[in-house]
Formats: structure tokens, C-alpha cells, sequence
């Protein structure tokens, strides 16, 4: 059962604001922030239009990030994949002990994007 934040903030980003399907995705991350320091960062979900993290601190929404992870997107082998993306929201969490991030991607390779689509719909 949800948690009445958690329900809150459900209700506060609303299933219809998202634009692609969404798949769990979980693994470390670095995020370069606008002031160029690095925060380490635990991913949650992924789409071809962005990602969800857990970051430590609270992220100004519309501040322009980059994003860096290596993860297993595909069968054959694994990729570093970096993103430059546009912070839409960051909202506390004491389920996740950080703020729930979504960054939606402003810039991202053709390669990436493809990488991202077979993982999230591999059919």
C-alpha cells in the first residue's frame, strides 16, 4: 500500500504527465551538476524522454544537468550512456532517503535513445 506522501506525490506529478513508457531501471549514476560539481546519484526508472533518480539533495527544477551511468541495456554487453536533460521536478522522500528526481532529456545520441528504447520495449 502507498504511503500518503508517496500518494501525494503521485497525485502531484500524475500518471498522464508522462510521455513514454517507463521501465525499473536501477544503478549508480554520477550527475554533473550546473555549478560543474559531480553528485552521485541511484537511478529508479527510465524512458527514451528521461529518468527518474534518488538524489541527495534538492535539484532547482529547470536547472540543465548532464547524466553519466554505465548499465547493461543490452544483452550483448554494456554501455556508458550520457545524457544533458533539464530538471522537472525534485520532490523529498523519506521512503527513499532523498529527493525523487525526474530529468527530462533535452540532449541525447540517436544511439543512446535506441539503446534505451529496446530496453524499455524489447519486443
Amino acid at each position: 500500500m502507498m504511503e500518503t506522501r508517496d500518494i501525494a506525490t503521485w497525485v502531484y506529478l500524475g500518471a498522464e504527465r508522462r510521455q513514454c513508457d517507463r521501465k525499473l531501471f536501477r544503478c549508480s549514476a554520477q550527475l554533473l551538476l550546473p555549478d560543474r560539481k559531480v553528485q552521485r546519484v541511484r537511478t529508479l526508472d527510465i524512458s527514451v524522454g528521461g529518468i527518474g533518480f534518488v538524489a541527495p539533495s534538492n535539484l532547482l527544477r529547470d536547472a540543465v544537468c548532464e547524466i553519466k551511468f554505465r548499465a547493461p541495456l543490452l544483452d550483448d554487453g554494456v554501455e556508458m550512456l550520457m545524457a544533458r536533460g533539464r530538471i522537472a521536478y525534485s520532490i523529498l522522500s523519506g521512503k527513499e532517503n532523498g529527493f525523487l528526481v525526474g530529468l527530462q532529456f533535452t540532449e541525447i545520441s540517436p544511439n543512446a535513445v535506441a539503446s534505451i528504447r529496446r530496453f524499455v520495449n524489447p519486443c
